[in-house]
C-alpha cells in the first residue's frame, strides 16, 4: 500500500463493514483502508439465507453484495479475523500475528450464534448464521431427513417454513407457549402457532431439550425433559445470537451486550467506532441504548459510521450527525408479509386490530401514550406509513 500516512481499519466483513468501507472509499480519499473482514466469502446477503437460498430459489453467486470498486493501493482486503485490540497503541492483531495499526478503526464484527454445549460436536446439527452454515444445511436435505427445529423465534421460524416448502417432516421445539414472542412482543397470541400448525410443522410448546441421540457421530433424535423422544436427522438450532465482542477483551472498551457507543456511534476510546450487530447505541428516536440485528440496520449504521468517521477524520465537528433511526424487518413464512418498526419494548399499551376487514393482524405499541412500535401481517403499506409517523413524532420531540 505505499508508504502509510492515515490508515482506516474496518472489522468485519458482513453488511456494516461492507457499507462503511463502500462509503468510506468515497469519503476519505487520502487515507489507506484496510478491511479485515473475517470471512472466507466475499459480502453477502444473509436474509435469503433460511429462506431463498435455503428452498433453492436463489444460488450462491446471487448472494453476493456488489464489488466496490476503488484504486487497489488504498483498500486491502484480509480475509483473517481479528484477534485482540490494542486501544492505546491504536492496533489491532489478527489472528495469524500480524499487528495493523490504525489512526481510526470501525468494529463491525457483527455476532455469532448461540450454541447450547449439548447440541455442539455432533454431526448433522447446524445453527443458521453464516452462509457456510446455509450451505452446509442444504447439502443435509438431499436425503429428505426428519427436520427438528429447536427455537420458536425468526430463524427457527423461518427454517420451518422454509423445510415445509421444501416438503419435508418438521418439528419444532420452543421453550415457551408461543412463538416469535420475542421480536413481536407477543401481540399476535396464537396467530403464528395457528400458521405453522396448518402448514404441516409439529409444535411442541414448553418443550426443553435434555439431550440428543447420537447414532455413529451423527444425530439420531432429540430428548426432551419430559423424557419424550423424537427422531431427527437433520437439527437446525434458532437459539439466539450473541455479539462478537470476545476479541476485545482487556481492549479498554466499554463492551456489555455489545460495543456501547454514543450517538454518533462512537466508543469510549477516540477514534474508534463500531456498527451494525455488534454496536449498543443510544438512539435518538428513543433516547435509550439498544443493540439491533437487522439488515436494514446494519447498511444504514455502516455508513452512517462512515460518514461521522470522515467528519473526524477531517476535524469538521460540525459535520458529525447522530445515528437516529427506527428499527425495521421483515419476514416471510408460507407467503406472509410479516412486518416489525419501532421499539416495542418497554411498552405499556398495545393496540391490536385483527378485523375481518384487513388483510391481516395489525399490532400498535404505545410507551407513554406515544407510538413506538407497529407490526403487522400483509399489510406492508399500513406498516411503513406508521414507521414515517414514529420518525415524525420523535422529530417533533427532539425539536422541543
Amino acid at each position: 500500500m505505499g508508504e502509510m500516512t492515515n490508515q482506516i481499519v474496518v472489522a468485519g466483513g458482513s453488511l456494516a463493514g461492507h457499507s462503511a468501507v463502500a462509503e468510506l472509499i468515497g469519503l476519505v480519499p487520502d487515507a489507506d483502508i484496510v478491511w479485515v473482514t473475517g470471512e472466507r466469502h466475499r459480502a453477502y446477503s444473509k436474509p435469503a439465507l433460511s429462506k431463498e437460498f435455503m428452498q433453492a430459489r436463489n444460488e450462491i453467486a446471487e448472494l453476493m453484495l456488489p464489488g466496490i470498486e476503488c484504486d487497489l493501493d488504498r483498500l486491502r482486503i484480509v480475509s483473517r479475523s481479528c484477534a485482540s485490540l490494542d486501544s492505546q497503541a491504536q492496533a489491532v492483531e489478527l489472528d495469524d500475528g500480524e499487528r495493523v495499526a490504525f489512526d481510526q478503526l470501525l468494529i463491525a464484527t457483527g455476532a455469532r450464534a448461540r450454541m447450547p454445549g449439548i447440541l455442539q460436536g455432533v454431526r448433522g446439527v447446524f445453527p443458521l448464521r453464516t452462509l457456510d452454515d446455509a450451505v452446509a444445511i442444504r447439502e443435509s436435505l438431499a436425503g429428505k431427513p426428519k427436520v427438528v427445529v429447536i427455537g420458536g423465534g425468526l430463524i427457527g421460524c423461518e427454517i420451518a417454513a422454509s423445510m415445509r416448502t421444501l416438503g419435508l417432516e418438521v418439528t419444532l421445539i420452543e421453550q415457551l407457549d408461543s412463538l416469535l414472542d420475542r421480536p413481536f412482543g407477543g401481540a399476535f397470541g396464537s396467530y403464528f402457532l395457528d400458521l405453522h400448525r396448518d402448514n404441516g410443522v409439529k409444535l411442541i410448546m414448553g418443550g426443553k431439550v435434555d439431550r440428543l441421540t447420537v447414532d455413529n457421530g451423527r444425530v439420531a433424535g432429540v430428548e426432551l425433559a419430559d423424557g419424550s423422544r423424537i427422531g431427527a436427522q437433520l437439527v437446525v438450532v434458532g437459539a439466539g445470537s450473541e455479539p462478537c465482542t470476545q476479541w476485545l477483551d482487556g481492549s479498554g472498551l466499554d463492551v456489555e451486550n455489545g460495543v456501547v457507543c454514543d450517538a454518533y456511534l462512537a466508543t469510549s476510546r477516540r477514534g474508534i467506532f463500531a456498527a451494525g450487530d455488534v454496536a449498543r447505541w443510544t438512539n435518538p428516536v428513543y433516547g435509550i441504548q439498544m443493540r439491533v440485528e437487522h439488515w436494514t440496520n446494519a447498511s444504514a449504521q455502516g455508513r452512517a459510521a462512515a460518514r461521522n468517521m470522515a467528519a473526524a477524520f477531517s476535524d469538521r465537528q460540525e459535520l458529525l450527525k447522530p445515528f437516529a433511526d427506527v428499527p425495521y424487518f421483515w419476514s416471510d413464512q408460507y407467503g406472509q408479509k410479516i412486518q416489525m418498526v419501532g421499539w416495542h419494548q418497554g411498552h405499556d399499551h398495545v393496540d391490536l386490530d385483527r378485523s375481518g376487514d384487513a388483510p391481516g393482524p395489525l399490532a400498535r405499541f404505545y410507551r407513554d401514550g406515544r407510538l413506538v412500535a407497529a407490526a403487522g401481517i400483509n399489510v406492508p403499506r399500513i406498516v411503513m406509513k406508521l414507521r414515517r409517523q414514529i420518525e415524525e413524532e420523535a422529530r417533533t420531540l427532539q425539536a422541543a
